[in-house]
């Protein structure tokens, strides 16, 4: 009772959380949307020009930079994954700050050069100077402890001021460099940070919920998301500099191998949910073969990212690529997909065409198509975010399904079980009414029988007609009888009530005394060893060997001879001694019986009719011997006299 209420409780809890969670999602979306919307669009930055120079070998000096002929560049900058260094030239016009704040973006680049210069007490320019920073050297190395790379710059109220930044990264060379005064940087700042508190908001309640799923369905997918959503967790302190400033801010290296390894590691974890994923909503084979090869890269990276900066470029350039073919193998795979829901279906549609959509939203800047905005900076937030999300509901919709498959199965087995009960006790109405009956018949046959023996006993004695005519009788009785006896065997079988009482006797002595009790046994030639001890339910047995006697006598020419042959012998596909039985008769005229029918139910040959019968005996005799685990077979073999031989032939286990 109490893992039943549990079980209620379980699903009441899913219902109920599928109704009220996708609005709050939505609204959680919003939330998240509108800070970065809102930050995208302040006018609060000092108006400067940018210029780009590519070095791509990253060994220029600077005062060989400074001579180079710098090309216009956009406010956000994209090169991709280059080798290399790139330079921005920044000329900032004349300002009534004495000192304004640079501040560079995105977060995870490994190293920032800053060339500008002083000015002097007398205020003359000083000689030009270069300060570094970036996720490959220690937080507490910053020159001022914000989450963005900031650092300080002098200008002028008369002339414009000119800066240079270098960039060298393993990740993207996305670059975006802004002059902001002190109070305006520090409002940013205060930006970010809300943005960051939202963001982690909604992945801590996504968190959350993918725990409840999994503590109460125990499913693999949901412990794989809640993976996933950990992951996207530590992946946004990486992205953002939380890791670099409250947990590693003395790192000597930085946060730089860290980051790259929890990127690649963050996508390992996004594969295997992936792999299982398609290889639940049944994919094909191909599908999840190429996702689970695509997770065998995991290793290799590790070992690019911690053997040296060139090889950990390429470890983060091949995460981009098994990112981008993921999400176009998955757009594929969602029109094969098994599944029968069609809102599920489309939901899984859409998880996957919006994943592609977006990362051609962030390939496109690369390739010179569409201006870069504030959201390529961050690209694995946003689509993190998104799958997060989509797969939640994805999964929340298949255990509603879930849950509606179980209530319907276990309304079909309630029906069930109230038609099997009735069943039941329908069956123990008729075994009661059959028995009752059975019983009934006996007595008047009884009484024929004692009638019969009475009027032979009477003198005079009686004339050959009279004779045969009280033989007629007395085998129209026995006949009555076996039938009567076949279906109270029968009727004791199908109901369940009969036991195996397995016992050890001599299976030649029971057939003998089977043969002697035949009213026709002196026509059965026996062909058997002395004895044969066995050990078999000695009840069927016999039960078996009366219905082939009385099936091979009663159907064969009177006067032929029945051959039985009785032997024990090893079958090598068999463990253990094999009883071989072997009963043989000729046609009669009732003719062959059909061999597809001969076992069944009531199944009597078109000539048989002549004779008593009930078309259960060699019904039971199969289902006896297949309970005990044996076989029993029927050939017609024709014979040189132009007639044809029945065979009947029993094995049975009998060790």
């Amino acid at each position: 009772m109490s893992s039943a209420f549990g079980a209620l409780n379980a699903q009441a809890f899913l219902k109920v959380a599928l109704s009220r969670q996708v609005p709050w999602l939505a609204l959680l979306m919003c939330l998240v949307a509108w800070p970065a919307i809102t930050h995208a669009g302040q006018s609060d930055q000092v108006e400067v020009q940018r210029s780009l120079w590519a070095d791509p070998t990253g060994e220029a000096r600077f005062e060989d930079v400074m001579q180079q002929p710098f090309q216009p560049a956009p406010a956000i900058l994209s090169r991709g994954y280059k080798a290399g260094a790139t330079w921005m030239k920044v000329i900032v016009p004349p300002s009534a700050e004495a000192s304004l704040w640079v501040t560079v973006q995105p977060l995870y680049l490994d190293e920032i050069q800053l060339y500008s210069r002083r000015r002097e007490a007398d205020g003359r320019w000083g000689d030009w100077s270069m300060r570094r920073t970036g996720d490959r050297f220690p937080f507490h190395s910053r020159e001022l402890p914000t989450l963005n790379y900031s650092m300080t710059l002098d200008t002028s109220s008369t002339e414009s001021t000119v800066f240079y930044v270098r960039l060298t990264s393993t990740s993207t060379h996305a670059l975006y460099v802004t002059v902001r005064t002190q109070n305006s940087a520090l409002e940013f700042e205060g930006r970010t940070l809300l943005w960051l508190g939202v963001y982690l908001g909604v992945v801590l309640v996504l968190i959350w919920m993918s725990t409840l799923r999994l503590i109460i369905t125990r499913d693999l997918l949901w412990a794989l998301n809640l993976a996933f959503q950990i992951g996207t967790l530590i992946l946004t302190l990486f992205y953002l500099g939380i890791v670099a400033k409250y947990l590693m801010p003395d790192a000597p290296q930085g946060v730089d191998a860290w980051m790259s390894t929890v990127v690649c590691g963050h996508l390992f974890v996004g594969l295997i949910y992936y792999t299982v994923f398609v290889k639940h909503f049944g994919a094909p084979r191909w599908a999840v073969v190429l996702y689970a090869c695509c997770t065998l890269a995991f290793p290799v990276q590790l070992m690019w990212i911690w053997h040296g900066q060139e090889q950990a470029r390429l470890a983060v350039s091949l995460n981009s690529n098994l990112l981008l073919l993921s999400t176009v193998l998955g757009s594929v795979v969602a029109f094969v997909f098994k599944i029968q829901d069609q809102r599920l279906r489309w939901m899984i549609r859409t998880l996957y065409w919006t994943q592609t959509l977006y990362l051609m939203f962030f390939v496109l800047p690369l390739l010179g198509v569409t201006p870069m905005t504030v959201w390529h900076l961050y690209p694995a937030l946003l689509i993190n975010l998104l799958a997060s999300i989509s797969q939640h509901l994805v999964l929340t919709r298949r255990d509603q399904l879930d849950i509606e498959a179980k209530r319907r199965l276990q309304s079909e087995v309630a029906a069930t079980q109230l038609t099997l009960r009735a069943k039941q006790e329908q069956l123990a109405a008729s075994a009661s009414f059959l028995s009752m009956l059975l019983h009934e018949l006996k007595n008047p046959l009884a009484s024929i029988r004692i009638a019969v023996l009475n009027l032979l006993r009477q003198t005079p004695p009686h004339t050959p007609e009279q004779l045969k005519r009280f033989d007629h009788i007395q085998a129209a009785v026995e006949g009555m009888d076996k039938v009567l006896d076949r279906c109270r065997q029968v009727d004791k079988f199908e109901s369940g009530g009969w036991s195996v009482k397995l016992a050890e006797f001599d299976a030649v002595a029971i057939v003998v005394e089977m043969i002697a009790l035949h009213t026709d046994g002196r026509r059965v030639k026996l062909t058997a060893p002395p004895s044969l001890p066995v050990r078999l339910d000695e009840q069927g047995f016999q039960i078996v060997i009366a219905n082939l006697l009385d099936n091979a006598l009663g159907y064969s020419p009177a006067g032929s001879t029945v051959s039985l042959e009785l032997q024990a012998n090893v079958q090598e596909e068999a463990p253990g001694r094999r009883l071989q039985l072997r009963i043989c008769n000729k046609v009669g005229k009732a003719g062959a019986p059909d061999p597809k029918r001969l076992f069944e139910k009531y199944y009597r040959a078109e000539g048989a009719h002549q004779r008593t019968g009930s078309g259960l005996g060699l019904y039971l005799v199969k289902s006896l011997v297949e309970l005990r685990g044996g076989t029993i077979s029927h050939t017609v073999s024709p014979q040189h006299d132009g007639g044809d031989l029945v065979i009947f032939e029993v094995c049975l286990p009998c060790d």
